[in-house]
């Protein structure tokens, strides 16, 4: 919603700004709250969760398969696959100003601020400012959990048996077989060969049995994806301080949970050095502030490894630059202020 101050248009008069530290509006004064903008950093942090289970006959994996590639107990862990980071843009409240317009001056000009309150420029459109969209938790779901008894068809001199060895000879015995079967298939050695898709579902199908029993002897690995949004304003640089932790068992958690892992974040904003004859105040008065952002670089890791490295221009870490009176009260000037960043982009007579 475009706010441009109509209100204005009915004074013509004199420009004062009233700083954060003196933020107090007189009573029957006309008066506009504008604010210049600070930058959040939204990160997307993707994390694989690795699920380890042993299977039931894991201990005659060697006799019967020849391997001992094999889960041998249950575990479960994380790690960060990917770091996505976005900006999003909020009205930066320690510099927040008021202007007044006191009925002194022909002049009439109309400043504009977008929905948030933040300050778009003088006599031109309102901006709206697009924060990032953030992407919905993605999970691959886990297949279904098949019983023994599902996969394990057996006849009854190996059910009677009672014993885990002699099922897992039987199971043992339907993988070759299903192995045998398939390569039946594939190279046509069969008294009806099954055409087109007829073929394909039976393959897929055998594939996937021979898989579940596999597991049974070898053991399962399931991985399931999470992102996880993270939405951070710094207001001063930040070196190697805790921004998430990472559980095996609850993916990312609060800095404060101290049963994760942690992971570092550093936001190191670049030095701007002016002259110091271009910082001092005319004796003119102080029309309306822009901001010279400074370009910022950020790091993520673990302690050890940089998962992340970015830089962005953060206005909260960069120098005010005042617009003189005099050029703010002339006629039908444009003055275009970038809203994310708070930089002054054009003025147009």
């Amino acid at each position: 919603m475009k706010k441009i101050l109509s209100i204005i248009a009915l004074f013509s008069g004199m420009l004062t700004v009233q700083s954060q530290s003196d933020f107090t509006l007189k009573g029957n004064v006309p008066s506009l709250v504008y604010a210049l903008p600070k930058t959040g950093l939204c990160f997307e942090i993707e994390v694989e969760t690795v699920t380890e289970k042993p299977g039931v006959f894991y201990l005659y994996s060697q006799r019967y398969l020849a391997t001992d590639q094999v889960v041998m107990e249950e575990k479960i862990g994380c790690r960060v696959t990917d770091i996505e980071m976005k900006t999003v843009t909020a009205p930066d409240t320690n510099r927040q100003y008021a202007i007044e317009y006191l009925p002194k001056s022909p002049a009439v000009f109309g400043v504009v601020v977008n929905e948030q309150g933040i300050l778009c420029g003088v006599n031109v459109p309102a901006v709206s400012v697009k924060n990032c969209e953030t992407k919905a938790n993605i999970l691959t779901k886990n297949a279904k959990q098949l019983s023994t008894q599902d996969l394990l068809p057996l006849t009854q001199d190996y059910m009677m048996a009672g014993s885990t060895a002699k099922m897992a000879e039987g199971a043992a015995k339907q993988i070759y077989t299903i192995r045998e079967s398939r390569l039946n298939l594939l190279t046509g050695e069969v008294d009806h060969m099954p055409d087109g898709e007829a073929m394909r579902i039976m393959l897929q199908e055998l594939t996937a049995k021979e898989k579940k029993l596999t597991e049974l002897f070898i053991g399962s690995v399931q991985k399931e994806i999470h992102t996880y949004t993270l939405t951070l304003f710094p207001e001063d640089m930040m070196s190697e301080e805790v921004l998430f932790r990472l559980s095996a068992k609850r993916g990312v958690v609060a800095k404060e949970d101290l049963s994760g892992e942690p992971y570092f974040i550093s936001i190191i904003p670049e030095k701007i050095k002016r002259d110091a004859e271009e910082t001092k105040t005319k004796s003119e008065k102080i029309g309306l502030y822009t901001i010279l952002p400074a370009a910022t670089h950020i790091t993520i890791g673990d302690g050890v490894h940089t998962l992340f490295q970015g830089e962005t221009a953060m206005p909260q870490f960069g120098e005010l630059v005042p617009l003189p009176e005099s050029l703010v009260h002339t006629p039908k000037i444009k003055i275009s202020i970038d809203p994310q960043t708070g930089r002054l982009l054009k003025i147009e007579k």
